[in-house]
């Protein structure tokens, strides 16, 4: 075996580690809704928000509240997997390759929301609400483990988990200017934390002359907080018809951190300076990023206790630190089927506006999502949790499931030992997340 050869793979498993953790960061939009209402109509909810879950949707909705309105998302439970084939290639001989899989998996069981909203009567119609939003708590597992024939004969075992939990503290303020004209206001505290670690063990000609084994211990470690204002309106051109806005800014952030730990250790005769065992640790400072701002505009028709429907998009806006722009299309329906049990079911889109991965292109890759909700809601005196010792006015229980398809494109690695061609393989890349909800909803 060649010694470039080896030295070659050594600086490529080096730099998997960064390749996977690039990989994991690097979602479109995870599109998690909050709320029974909003949740059900696949978060279309910028036009007709009327409960407390406006806080995240728009702001304005808050000033449809009479009296006072506490909404509740129990939990969330959703499965991701992933599976990327023949994501890591060596050329077994010239034109031919070997190729591992790279597979992902994700189990996520949240609470992902508690909001709460009543009219304080300041200005006239306005009502104060406060919530807390879990919308990621995440842990991704990936993995790239097979064993690779040809002149570079390897067994690898690569794997990397990622935590991600985000928590939104969100205050917000809507008030009724006119008849059929509402204002909103919303300031959000965001506190992101993100650690990983990655375990590889590579062997390099096993059982053969030049029998090696490179072993790599990574940990990360990120924490951020960060603040956003947003403002929003809906107004009402005819009864019934309902047009909504909402802008949120950037998240600046105030504060954030990043290290890494990196433990490493080389054996074997391909290694020129002999067995090497090294243990590296950096930091650095990441406060002035900031995370996307948005910006969305929606129509919505509503019919009291009958039918209702909404059509919305959402425009992320980016830097030159995030620049993967997201639009979002959504729609969605609800039904009162009885008095009191009404069907709601939603259809939702990310498109990603990176450019089409290609081998000149500066991005590695581009999905976009398509997803779809339904649920079923059951109030008051068909609720089984209502109470008299309540006293509310209303009580509804939701269930709910999502559905969300990704399909887009990845460029590969693929690692040349005979030929000196560097053109990477562009692989397609599917991805299916299922979620079942819960949410709570009592008016006072």
């Amino acid at each position: 075996m060649d010694r470039k050869c080896k030295l070659f793979l050594l600086a490529a498993l080096l730099q998997l580690p960064g390749y996977l953790f690039g990989f994991l960061e690097n979602y479109n939009n995870y599109q998690y809704l909050f709320g029974d209402r909003a949740a059900g109509m696949g978060g279309t909810f910028c036009a007709i928000g009327n409960d407390s879950t406006a806080l995240w949707y728009n702001p304005a909705g808050l000033a449809n509240i009479q009296d006072e309105k506490l909404n509740i998302s129990a939990n969330s439970y959703s499965y991701l997997t992933r599976n990327t084939e023949r994501y890591w290639q060596i050329e077994a001989t010239e034109g031919t390759y070997d190729g591992l899989d790279l597979r992902e998996s994700d189990l996520s069981i949240v609470p992902t929301s508690v909001t709460y909203a009543r009219r304080i009567n300041l200005l006239g119609h306005d009502v104060l609400g406060f919530g807390i939003f879990v919308p990621t708590q995440d842990s991704i597992d990936a993995s790239i483990i097979g064993h690779t024939e040809g002149i570079l004969n390897v067994d690898l075992h690569a794997t990397y988990r990622m935590n991600t939990k985000a928590y939104y503290g969100l205050l917000g303020y809507g008030i009724q200017l006119v008849p059929g004209l509402h204002l909103g206001v919303s300031a959000n505290m965001v506190f992101l934390q993100t650690n990983g670690g990655a375990n590889i063990s590579a062997y390099l000609d096993p059982g053969g002359t030049y029998q090696s084994e490179i072993v790599m211990i990574i940990k990360n470690d990120l924490k951020a907080l960060a603040f956003s204002f947003g403002m929003g309106l809906q107004f009402s051109p005819w009864e019934g018809h309902w047009i909504g806005a909402y802008i949120r800014t950037p998240a600046y952030r105030s504060y954030a951190t990043v290290e890494e730990t990196q433990i490493s250790q080389q054996v074997g005769p391909i290694f020129p300076d002999g067995n090497q065992s090294q243990t590296l640790t950096t930091s650095s400072s990441y406060r002035y990023l900031v995370r996307p701002a948005l910006c969305s505009l929606g129509y919505g028709y509503t019919r009291k206790n009958a039918w209702a429907w909404s059509i919305e998009g959402t425009l992320h806006f980016t830097d030159e630190d995030s620049p993967n722009r997201v639009i979002d299309v959504r729609t969605g329906i609800e039904l009162y089927v009885l008095r009191n049990v009404i069907l709601r079911g939603g259809f939702f889109t990310d498109y990603s506006q990176k450019d089409t991965v290609t081998q000149s292109s500066s991005n590695d890759e581009k999905n976009d999502f398509y997803g779809a909700s339904l649920s079923i809601s059951i109030g008051n005196e068909l609720n089984p949790l209502r109470d008299e010792n309540v006293r509310a006015k209303s009580m509804w229980t939701t269930v709910g499931i999502l559905y969300q398809y990704g399909i887009g494109h990845i460029r590969g690695f693929r690692f040349y030992t005979i030929t000196s061609s560097t053109e990477m393989p562009i692989l397609t890349q599917r991805t299916h997340r299922v979620s079942a909800f819960i949410a709570e909803s009592i008016a006072f």
